[in-house]
């Protein structure tokens, strides 16, 4: 049976954004577009071969690379059409032009998933699972194993991953030379880069060793209780993603430590030091010394950084040293029409060919191939960098649909939670106290949608 939108999840939807991302498993892999066998008639035949649109619902327009994309894709596949919806790029806009197109009788086949929960409790995605066993492309492909379980919903593989975009730390090889400071080596601590951005921190010079962009304290925030031992998962969650450790006493101190990287070691000028001194957006000012962002920031930087410049990866903590995936998914719908057809292209996507050919466009691999990784290190962007040590720790991936009622725990990217970190402010309204309430009402939240 075809799932239908509820107006209850598009109107909820409408009032929601995203934070930091089927039929039932029955559904066995069919292809209107397999080889015929000896047994099939003429009339049969020609039905196989009949053209397919897939209609492809997305956050944004086509880059050119990505039209290359899908001309690849419709050759080697060429009864097989994409059509692009786009939508804008929250998921509740996603969902509101999925909703619209099936309404109209015309239902999306592909769609972004920026987060399962939404579209997990009401079975609007295909399950994959029967796929990911039968296709001779997923089936195969080395895609992390972090990234797809953060895209299943009760045990059901309902998107795999469209995107991969590590966070790492982009480091100004020159404010550290001019201070006396090496290159840190790969297996560096939080505590090596706790002093060393004391040390290259010079106010009267407007520099200073840690850049004030919000990735600096939510990604910190993220990984450091993991790197730690103080939770077993990203942002103070428990083994079981249902309840905060950030109370405990462990999981305050974690906070304390961030906290004082502005608050003790003034290594974060105030975001008033900032623009006086002329220092805002500082690592590309050559005013900081270390910036916490994603991948995708890479060309930017190689473009407009007037400076010697590397990456390494997040620091070492007390017990481990972990990565930060910044991952987001595609699937199936399920009121597709051409449900084996679309996954073609989500198979297609894994390809070595298809990924390579996206990495032209600065989009990192999809996959945990050898061959990609080299290719990685030859693209202009990253050649002669640090990337694949960077890359190359225990990666994890961002909780897309992990958190049930996200929107009730820390607001990560709020002025409250900013300025507690970096400009001395407050932290228990926006941070333990929220932290407390999420603890209080996520069960609740989590019996709701079947999970209990």
């Amino acid at each position: 049976m075809r799932k239908t939108f509820p107006v209850s999840v598009i109107s909820a939807l409408m009032i929601s954004s995203i934070l930091l991302s089927a039929c039932s498993s029955s559904n066995e892999p069919t292809s209107s577009t397999a080889q015929p066998n000896v047994s099939e008639s003429p009339k049969e035949t020609a039905k196989a071969a009949e053209p397919v649109t897939l209609r492809y619902i997305r956050g944004s327009a086509l880059s050119d690379n990505e039209k290359t994309y899908l001309e690849l894709f419709h050759k080697q596949n060429p009864n097989i059409t994409i059509q692009v919806e786009q939508a804008g790029g929250g998921i509740g806009d996603i969902m509101e032009k999925a909703a619209a197109l099936q309404a109209a009788g015309t239902p999306g086949d592909i769609t972004w998933v920026q987060n399962v929960l939404p579209w997990g409790k009401d079975d609007l995605l295909l399950d994959l699972t029967p796929y990911m066993k039968s296709d001779p492309v997923l089936s195969k492909a080395k895609i992390p194993a972090d990234s797809l379980k953060a895209l299943q919903f009760k045990g059901k593989q309902v998107a795999v991953p469209r995107a991969e975009n590590p966070i790492i730390i982009f480091v100004n090889k020159d404010l550290l030379a001019k201070h006396g400071v090496d290159m840190p080596k790969n297996d560096w601590t939080w505590e090596d880069y706790r002093e060393v951005a004391k040390k290259v921190t010079d106010p009267k010079a407007g520099e200073y060793g840690i850049a004030y962009g919000p990735f600096n304290s939510i990604i910190t925030a993220g990984v450091l209780p993991v790197a730690n031992g103080t939770s077993p998962n990203l942002y103070f969650m428990d083994k079981d993603w249902k309840q905060s450790l950030m109370g405990t006493p462990a999981g305050r101190s974690d906070i304390e430590w961030i906290t004082d990287l502005q608050r003790v070691d003034h290594s974060i000028g105030t975001w008033d030091e900032l623009t006086k001194a002329g220092a805002d957006d500082g690592w590309l000012k050559g005013k900081t010394a270390f910036e916490i962002h994603g991948v995708w920031e890479g060309k930017n930087r190689r473009d407009k950084a007037k400076f010697n410049w590397d990456v390494l990866p997040l620091p070492k903590g007390k017990e481990k040293q972990i990565g930060y995936n910044v991952g987001t998914g595609i699937g199936v719908l399920a009121a597709s029409k051409h449900p084996a057809e679309a996954v073609k292209f989500l198979s297609f996507m894994h390809t070595v060919e298809a990924q390579k050919l996206m990495m032209q466009n600065g989009d990192f691999p999809l996959t945990e191939d050898q061959e990609l990784k080299q290719a990685l290190l030859e693209t202009p962007i990253w050649k002669g960098t640090n990337i694949l040590a960077s890359i190359g720790v225990e990666m994890r991936a961002e909780p897309v649909g992990s958190i049930v009622g996200s929107e009730e725990y820390v607001q990560w990217w709020s002025d409250d939670v900013q300025k507690a970190f970096k400009e001395g402010a407050d932290q228990n309204k926006s941070l333990f106290n929220q932290a407390q309430h999420f603890n209080e009402v996520t069960l609740k939240l989590r019996k709701d949608l079947g999970l209990e």
